[in-house]
């Protein structure tokens, strides 16, 4: 199972785009978890998952989340602000595979 972790200020503003990838990760019969959380629980997270999505609202923590991911081998990434606009389930989620390198 794929594990895998938005995050933005307090975990609401990704609650759109977390309905649309949960919704094309089911379309496509993917076995993973998809979950939003504030930005403050990065650090007890980051161990737990194999994807991190950092919302484009908090893109200027990049280094630091990046830094708490690293030694658990955690896959980070700023989703972009037009795939964000566009509450792109599908592009995002597709990314976030491809981090890990599975193909979707």
């Amino acid at each position: 199972m794929v594990k895998i972790g938005l995050f933005c200020f307090a975990g609401m503003s990704t609650s759109v785009l977390l309905k649309k990838m949960l919704e094309y990760a089911e379309e496509k019969g993917l076995d993973c978890s998809i979950n939003a959380y504030a930005e403050t629980k990065m650090a007890d997270m980051a161990p737990q998952l194999d994807v991190v999505l950092i919302g484009p609202q908090i893109k200027y923590y990049q280094k630091r989340i990046e830094g708490l991911c690293a030694p658990h081998g955690t896959r980070t990434m700023v989703i972009s602000n037009v795939d964000f606009g566009r509450m792109d389930g599908k592009k995002v989620l597709t990314e976030a595979y491809g981090l890990l390198g599975i193909q979707i």
